[in-house]
């Protein structure tokens, strides 16, 4: 694949004019022309780039960024860790660059030879991810999805066959996946409801960027609706802010519901210590989630009483409450 300066110009968002000047100082020459005398571009003129690029946005002046790529024929990623490497003793800025370098390798996860597409998506996502977040935030949001990423491509299909058969996003039987997508999300962001919101908000305006685990912008829509839904309800009893610490908490409750069922399930008695102990971190932690305030607390608790589509899909069944109701009185 040969692409005209133009052409490159507009895929990378360098400027035409400093692609002449890379070529005219022999920094990028394009290995080609054409008939007319047009520059031509091939896959390891598009790697190049991505090298320079990389280098001047650390700082490295053009006199040097040759000699670094030109560097004994070493290929880009072993450039970059040399460069990490010397940027690491100036530890703040050496810090931020290493997050980015991080994300990039995120990015383009996957092993092999990337071809001049593959160098061309990069640097087009990286500078549409960087309009919304910051590397740090990349980083992490990348990280954290590698421990989740196994658990999304059922529940997408869930929600799928949910839309096929035509369940609206108001329904009481959606909410179970609802509660998963919402468990899971948190869980991928630490509960971080408007670094959700942005991340919507970027896939939203930016449409050409890659959705995975077989998402699509109609299932984001569908399942957005539904989420309002259920939002909406909480908001008659908590506040933004609450919600938001109810979502912090989230993967918490989680983990503590499950032991409760573990502990249903192996028939240990309300009584015994080990289910005394369940209703203690049960109120500790509900405590934390209404930040310390018990009337904050009596709204939750309230919320998921009186709601049904709150009590949809919800791990803190009718007999596991009961059972905590229980042990706290022994």
């Amino acid at each position: 694949m040969l692409l005209r300066v133009g052409e490159l110009a507009k895929r990378t968002g360098v400027t035409v004019r400093a692609l002449h000047h890379y070529d005219s100082i022999g920094l990028l020459r394009p290995s080609g022309r054409s008939e007319g005398g047009y520059r031509l571009y091939n896959r390891d003129d598009v790697a190049r780039l991505h090298g320079i690029q990389t280098l001047r946005q650390m700082g490295v002046p053009l006199t040097e960024v040759a000699q670094l790529l030109d560097g004994g024929g070493s290929a880009l990623s072993a450039i970059l860790a040399r460069q990490l490497s010397t940027l690491d003793q100036e530890i703040a800025r050496a810090q931020a660059l290493r997050e980015r370098l991080s994300v990039m390798r995120l990015v383009l996860a996957g092993g092999g030879e990337p071809e001049t597409d593959d160098w061309l998506a990069s640097l087009a996502m990286m500078s549409t991810f960087e309009r919304y977040f910051s590397v740090g935030e990349l980083k992490l949001a990348f990280e954290r999805w590698k421990q989740c990423a196994a658990e999304w491509p059922s529940l997408v299909q869930a929600i799928h066959a949910a839309m096929d058969r035509g369940v609206p996003p108001d329904a009481v039987d959606l909410q179970p996946l609802v509660q998963q997508w919402i468990d899971l999300a948190a869980r991928w962001m630490d509960g971080d409801l408007e670094f959700l919101g942005r991340w919507g908000s970027m896939l939203r305006e930016q449409p050409g960027l890659p959705l995975p685990a077989g998402m699509d912008l109609e299932l984001l829509d569908y399942i957005d609706g539904a989420i309002r839904q259920r939002l909406g309800i909480l908001a008659k009893y908590l506040s933004p802010e609450q919600q938001q610490l109810l979502h912090k908490t989230r993967p918490a409750w989680r983990a503590l519901l499950a032991r409760g069922e573990r502990l249903m399930a192996d028939g240990v008695p309300p009584q015994a210590p080990a289910a005394r102990a369940l209703a203690r971190d049960w109120q500790a932690l509900l405590d934390r989630t209404a930040g310390h305030d018990a009337a904050v607390g009596e709204r939750l608790l309230a919320a998921y009483e009186n709601e049904p589509l709150l009590q949809a899909g919800m791990a803190f069944t009718p007999a596991l409450r009961h059972y905590v109701k229980q042990a706290a009185g022994a």
